[in-house]
């Protein structure tokens, strides 16, 4: 009978112990991916239940409990937005006579974007692929290492020359051609 009283205390206790990082870390994880990946409330907190159920599978081999939540929220976002990318309704009420306070802007920024597509198109294939990869697709550099069939070291490597080269591009070439 004391195996059984053991076990059920264990067992309570675990469930007394994730309650209290559910409750401590819910709304954090929740509001990171709101503000910063501006995931929209209720899908946000699909995505911090998601992630504490991964927790419940993985909780003996995390080390930095806090890190590795925040951690999972961003990747569970990146994926969120990654699958719906396209999928966007447009706000049926919204007004089309006002003028979005970012057009106002967009002559300035239009002439850089010209540029930067055309040094892009410029690149290399591969060159394109890896920064089509890490800015567009919103892949991480582990993500492109496995992709390309490369280590994430040398993956990094790649994105900083890729970034180098287009740079350095876009200031040999200018703005305005």
């Amino acid at each position: 009978m004391t195996v059984a009283t053991t076990d059920a205390d264990r067992a309570a206790a675990a469930e007394e112990h994730f309650r209290a990082v559910y409750e401590e870390n819910f709304a954090f994880l929740s509001s990171i991916a709101v503000n910063k990946f501006r995931v929209p409330d209720t899908e946000a907190e699909t995505l911090a239940h998601e992630v504490f159920l991964t927790y419940l599978r993985k909780q003996d081999t995390i080390a930095d409990l806090r890190s590795w939540l925040i951690g999972a929220i961003c990747h569970a976002s990146r994926h969120y937005w990654r699958s719906n990318r396209r999928i966007v309704d447009a706000d049926p009420e919204v007004d089309l006579e006002y003028a979005d306070p970012a057009s106002r802007e967009i002559v300035d920024v239009l002439t850089n974007q010209i540029a930067a597509r055309r040094i892009l198109e410029s690149l290399t294939p591969r060159y394109q692929e890896i920064l089509r990869l890490r800015y567009f697709a919103g892949m991480t550099v582990p993500e492109i290492a496995a992709h390309l069939g490369v280590k994430p070291k040398y993956a990094q490597k790649l994105v900083s020359k890729c970034l180098k080269r287009a740079e350095k591009m876009f200031h040999e070439k200018g703005i305005a051609r």
